[in-house]
């Protein structure tokens, strides 16, 4: 347990957690694997297209790493994601914690007549929190609570995300998604408060807690015993309270995911 605990935070730290500005990686499904004794999970490599920060037009299209590891079916990394199951009952229901990343961007993402907007460089902010999650057949179901543990934005943030699998073979499945992400008042203040110009306190524009909707389907192709490709695509339709933002340029974005991964 200590080796994959050690494991997984190098993995946050160096890889993974270093693609948080790009887009927001929270919103790719994850990709299920059969839980099982053991260190065990899924590595490889995809192809995503998001957007340079969360409400601009221009987007990027960047190699990530796919980790999904398990310990035990008790502590596990995904994504960019690493928690830990504190109690399990019989019938499907488990609650834990976990930590993770708020992305952040840079002021070089924004379009130019922004770039110079006092404070436009937004961190990343690091949450933890608790959460809980329900699985019956092809259904399941998390929601969980996080907080910012850097003294970022001081902010907090819930969601609730549901998946049902509604087609499924040993060779493929297709899994449809949603989520609601609820970002309240510092969060929202921080990430897309705005400013007239470089030289000045005085503020355009405040945001203040909204929520965020996402829908999408995920899928997977088992090419063999070890090896399964992995597609992905969401839509996101941003709160209001971000989508009035001068620093947003669309109120939506799109999400796509091409990828293929190696089951241990």
């Amino acid at each position: 347990m200590i080796k994959f605990v050690t494991l997984a935070l190098a993995i946050a730290s160096s890889s993974t957690f270093a693609f948080s500005t790009l887009g927001n990686m929270t919103n790719i499904p994850d990709v299920k694997h059969k839980n099982k004794p053991g260190f065990h999970g899924q590595v490889g490599l995809a192809i995503a297209n998001l957007p340079e920060y969360i409400g601009g037009k221009n987007t990027e299209t960047s190699v990530l790493p796919l980790i999904n590891l398990s310990y035990n079916d008790r502590f596990y990394f995904k994504l960019n994601r690493l928690g830990a199951w504190v109690y399990k009952s019989k019938n499907g229901f488990r609650v834990g914690g976990v930590i993770t990343r708020h992305a952040g961007y840079d002021a070089g993402d924004l379009p130019d007549h922004l770039k110079d907007n006092l404070g436009s460089e937004r961190d990343d902010s690091t949450m933890a929190g608790i959460n809980a999650e329900y699985k019956n057949g092809m259904f399941s179901a998390e929601i969980g609570y996080l907080t910012d543990i850097s003294d970022t934005s001081e902010g907090a943030k819930s969601y609730i995300k549901a998946g049902y699998t509604v087609l499924t073979n040993p060779a493929y499945t297709l899994t449809l998604v949603a989520k609601a992400e609820m970002l309240d008042d510092d969060i929202a203040e921080y990430y897309y408060t705005a400013f007239d110009d470089g030289a000045s306190l005085n503020r355009l524009y405040t945001a203040e807690g909204t929520t965020n909707l996402t829908l999408g389907a995920v899928g997977t192709y088992k090419i063999n015993n070890k090896w399964t490709a992995i597609g992905a695509v969401t839509a996101t339709s941003l709160g209001d309270e971000i989508a009035d933002s001068p620093l947003v340029e669309d109120d939506s974005y799109n999400m796509f995911l091409l990828g293929a991964s190696y089951s241990f």
